[in-house]
């Protein structure tokens, strides 16, 4: 479309924008399309189709531009609507998808993870940060959601020092099949972070993005 449009290198030098070099805007577009009016060779002016043509183009450009301007407006409502959703769980108490366990001296935890069926027997091992086991619990094997009480002890009945640990459940039916289980934590959202990729809850002292907050209650 812009090859031939001006009768001389100098003046389509001096009429084209600069933004045309790297990225053709709507406005940048327009301002090509009059420049090319007010250049062309009265002796051979551009037909009909041609024109028509180029304003077509014009047009497409412009509703693509409209289309992501619209898109970035639902994608900022959406956040705020997260961020509001976020601020309302201060305070109150969550499920959180996920096996990790911040531990501090002399406190226990439940352990807490739902079955998918019912389980004979259910065994909750319990991992230190360099994955090395350090106490194997003996959990319920209702269907749905259970608790394994761990006290904060090692298989040898010592204190486990302060950290971050983990705990995987094995549960086996009556018949010997194993039943599918998932692990998840409960505690109070404490805070809530805004940072550049997202908005997170504190948790039990650690961060928590919102599609890991599978519950919320008082």
């Amino acid at each position: 479309m812009l090859e031939g449009i001006l009768p001389h290198a100098e003046t389509n030098k001096s009429t084209a924008p600069t933004s045309a070099q790297n990225t053709l805007g709507k406005d940048d577009f327009m301002k090509l399309m009059i420049a090319q009016l007010s250049n062309q060779n009265p002796l051979n002016p551009m037909d009909g189709q041609e024109f028509s043509a180029q304003l077509a183009q014009f047009s497409a450009l412009e509703q693509m531009t409209n289309v992501n301007t619209n898109i970035q407006k639902l994608i900022d409502s959406q956040q705020a609507a997260t961020n509001s959703s976020m601020i309302n769980m201060i305070g109150k108490q969550v499920d959180v998808q996920g096996n990790s366990v911040a531990h501090e001296a002399e406190q226990t935890h439940n352990l807490n993870y739902a079955l998918t069926g019912h389980a004979d027997t259910v065994t909750v091992d319990v991992y230190d940060a360099l994955g090395q086991l350090v106490r194997t619990l003996s959990g319920t094997g209702g269907e749905g959601n259970n608790t394994a009480l761990w006290d904060g002890l090692d298989q040898s009945g010592n204190a486990v020092n302060p950290g971050n640990y983990t705990f995987t459940v094995k549960a086996i039916d009556p018949s010997g099949n194993s039943v599918d289980s998932q692990t998840f934590t409960k505690g109070s959202v404490s805070e809530v972070l805004f940072e550049e990729d997202g908005t997170y809850a504190i948790v039990n002292g650690q961060k928590i993005s919102s599609d890991s907050i599978s519950r919320v209650s008082l």
